[in-house]
């Protein structure tokens, strides 16, 4: 960080998403012929990344990568010739990433954080498909209702495509044949996302307009027997404590598999039962516009990545808001162990609630 940076003592400084990039999500049967290792996924989105915003190596002040498994922070750092004060971490989801070069910008103790997040293997289904059964239950939702949904899922992902809104946060894979990979591929199972993340004085730095602006977020944790119900908690708390309804946000982007998950979480939103006996609310959430929610196909057509999807569905939500000209969206993750970070982002032109 510049020493001649001054951060309020009074006021937490102003955090920004300055630009993202992603590889395309691959499948196991190109990841096996590729030879792509997760650090090759992740050096691939996170160079071109700092080349475009033309960030000096030594101005970084931080390096988060999120993903599973043992510490591959330190050898990210030397491929991508990191200055040896760069301060480096590790955490195993996107949007916690997302949430720790936060506090670091908030505090004073950063200006420029890039958060990596890289994936080699697809979420285990199988505990939250057994929580998204007892849920749906709770509201009637069937297969048919999950399957009709996955189905819309892959067309709007499909439209996006094909109307090239995925191209300008998406680069071209090269693998160790000289083979290129462009596109994203049905049964993902890995892929590496980039998000590059700024105070006030890092914009200036750069003379640089932001992408978002990244706001309040929430944390919550489920009950064991329903680990599904965490992004229903966790973006339920955020909109109680930013006091805002469901028609003051703009955009969503919410995990949506199992999709009987999602379809209960919007359920439940709906349930005055539910939302006075378990979400100890006086009124129900309400009833939220499909059109608003995950507008460009969601996990269940890209994939699930346990790394990965909450930095795309942040770079995705940040990027509909702003070539919409909307002013709110809310992005929400899901762990597998039950956990759920859900934040608040608007354009760099509005006030944060």
């Amino acid at each position: 960080m510049d020493s001649q940076t001054n951060h309020s003592a009074s006021a937490p400084a102003d955090v920004f998403l300055i630009d993202g990039l992603r590889t395309p999500w691959v499948n196991a049967a190109t990841l096996q012929t590729s030879g792509f290792g997760l650090l090759d996924l992740a050096l691939q989105c996170g160079a071109p990344l700092l080349l475009r915003c033309a960030v000096p190596a030594h101005r970084l002040d931080s390096l988060i990568l999120a993903a599973d498994g043992e510490s591959q922070v330190h050898p990210l750092r030397k491929r991508l010739r990191l200055d040896s004060t760069t301060e480096l971490y590790q955490c195993s989801h996107g949007l916690s990433a997302v949430a720790l070069a936060c506090q670091q910008i908030r505090s004073g103790d950063a200006d420029l954080v890039l958060v990596i997040s890289a994936d080699l293997q697809a979420t285990p289904q199988e505990p939250l498909l057994t929580s998204a059964r007892r849920t749906a239950r709770m509201f009637d939702i069937q297969d048919e209702d999950a399957s009709a949904f996955a189905e819309a899922s892959r067309l709007r992902a499909g439209d996006a495509e094909q109307g090239g809104l995925t191209a300008r946060h998406r680069i071209t894979l090269f693998d160790s044949q000289g083979r290129t990979h462009n596109e994203d591929q049905a049964d993902a199972v890995a892929g590496a996302c980039a998000l590059l993340l700024a105070s006030t004085a890092g914009l200036q730095q750069l003379k640089r307009t932001p992408l978002a602006q990244l706001g309040a977020g929430t944390h919550a944790q489920a009950p064991p027997e329903y680990p599904t119900l965490a992004p229903l908690l966790a973006s339920t708390r955020l909109l109680r404590q930013r006091r805002l309804s469901l028609d003051d946000i703009d955009q969503w982007e919410l995990p949506e598999s199992p999709a009987l998950a999602l379809l209960s979480h919007l359920a439940a939103w709906q349930d005055a039962d539910f939302c006075h006996r378990q979400l100890e609310l006086e009124q129900p959430v309400g009833r939220l516009d499909p059109c608003s929610l995950n507008i460009h196909g969601g996990s269940l057509a890209l994939g699930t990545l346990s790394a990965g999807d909450g930095c795309r569905q942040l770079l995705q939500l940040a990027d509909s808001l702003q070539r919409h000209a909307l002013s709110r969206g809310i992005v929400c993750d899901q762990h597998a162990d039950g956990h759920a970070r859900a934040l608040l982002i608007s354009h760099p032109q509005e006030t944060s609630a």
